[in-house]
């Protein structure tokens, strides 16, 4: 061994500064790019965010105005500050009222109450005695079955308050809740000496309670959609891929400033100006090639999902990342960044740009289906099955095959129904009265 000294020349890129802003701003939202651009509009006294500049757009025609308003989120009332508001009803003493606002406080977004009463007991210093009264004029209130601390107190609250009472129902939700749930019927039927038809009767009646009562009173502001591009038939019945300028401000130079800090004479003064006018000038063309991207990766999405635009998400094709960055003749991971938190404005209305892809099952003559299309398919099997037999997975693997010529397995089947949220045949099956 001896030891030499050698040249090699490479290649090999460098994540500048300005490499990462370009690669953060494509996976931007609109909302957060927006926010974004405020940042460095402080940072750089020289850039101007301008919202008045005149565009030539097309009239916005009447559904244009409702489809953005759809996109709007609207503000609705918390739970806590519902129940609240019924507080001054009850006519409580002050200390009744301040451990139901103990209470109220510590319910979850659904109207649970997850955390012991030992333990709350300790949190707030009270007895544990005192939070159980508590929690049963806390149950009193609107919406019926707030203040569970499972789910079969949550239904047997409903049912108490339910105008007509019932025995049955009651019974069951509170001795064989777990038996019930799980169709374990015809044993049920014995022990309690009713028929299946009854325990079906039971069945729908709960179903038709709410097991989660505090889902309407949500705490959080449903977030403002914005499509960042729109998909639109053009004048000569084609589609056209628009960019959303609305949405994002314009950067300007202030020249006025700059004259006046130039005029100082000062070279750091001149340096700090190139230098951030070079931030400034890498900014807006990170910004254009944001636009770019989003509008050719689109160009693509409409040339391989035209059906999706003319009949909506049902006839949605199988499409891949990799096959869209292939054609766009860039990585993987650019298609990524480009779709997430991204939205486009179609004729059937603002949907998230990964809904665009999805997997392919096999189908006839080598052909595919999406999975968007095969999970239609299924519940559209499911929503007309007899409910006294219903469909089991192998069975509806077998119709996918015989009518729709897709090939896909039990497994995926039961996949699919899983991800819909569809129940097994099992907890799907109805009776009659015997």
């Amino acid at each position: 061994m001896r030891a030499e000294l050698r040249q090699e020349q490479r290649l090999q890129l460098a994540l500048t500064k300005e490499l990462v802003q370009a690669i953060e701003l494509l996976q931007y939202s609109a909302l957060d790019l927006e926010a974004f651009l405020y940042e460095r509009s402080l940072e750089n006294p020289f850039l101007e965010i301008r919202r008045s500049r005149v565009r030539q757009r097309a009239h916005r025609t009447e559904r244009d105005q409702k489809q953005w308003l759809e996109n709007i989120g609207g503000r609705r009332e918390t739970l806590a500050g519902h129940l609240l508001s019924q507080l001054p009803s009850l006519k409580l003493a002050d200390r009744d009222e301040r451990i139901v606002r103990h209470l109220i406080t510590a319910l979850d977004e659904d109207g649970y109450l997850r955390v012991p009463l030992a333990e709350l007991a300790v949190r707030f210093s009270v007895l544990e005695q005192e939070l159980e009264h508590g929690l049963r004029l806390v149950q009193s209130l609107d919406p019926p079955g707030v203040g569970a601390r499972d789910l079969a107190e949550c239904l047997l609250l409903q049912l108490e308050r339910l105008p007509e009472r019932d025995e049955l129902a009651e019974t069951i939700v509170r001795h064989h809740f777990v038996s019930f749930a799980e169709k374990s019927w015809k044993t049920l039927a014995k022990q309690l000496g009713v028929g299946l038809g009854e325990l079906q009767r039971v069945f729908e009646l709960i179903r038709s309670l709410e097991p989660r009562p505090g889902i309407h009173y949500s705490s959080d502001t449903p977030p403002l959609v914005v499509p960042d591009v729109i998909v639109a038939r053009g004048a000569d019945g084609d589609w056209v891929v628009a960019y959303n300028d609305d949405i994002h401000p314009e950067l300007g130079w202030n020249r006025g400033y700059e004259q006046r800090i130039a005029a100082s004479g000062d070279r750091q003064a001149e340096q700090f100006i190139k230098e951030k006018y070079r931030q400034f000038a890498w900014l807006a063309k990170s910004l254009e090639q944001r636009k770019q991207t989003l509008l050719q990766l689109m160009g693509v999405i409409v040339e391989r999902q035209r059906p999706c635009l003319e009949f909506g998400l049902s006839a949605l094709k199988p499409m891949t990342m990799r096959e869209v960055a292939e054609d766009l003749g860039v990585h993987e991971s650019t298609v990524s960044r480009a779709v997430r938190h991204k939205y486009v404005q179609t004729p059937f209305g603002t949907v998230e740009l990964r809904r665009f892809f999805s997997s392919a099952a096999t189908a006839e003559a080598g052909e595919t289906a999406s999975s968007v299309q095969v999970k239609a398919i299924i519940q559209t099997l499911i929503s007309a099955e007899d409910r006294q037999t219903p469909l089991s997975d192998q069975q509806l693997a077998d119709l996918l095959r015989e009518r729709h010529g897709i090939a896909i397995s039990r497994r995926t089947v039961a996949k699919y129904r899983e991800q819909l949220r569809i129940p097994s045949s099992a907890k799907r099956k109805q009776y009659t009265n015997l």
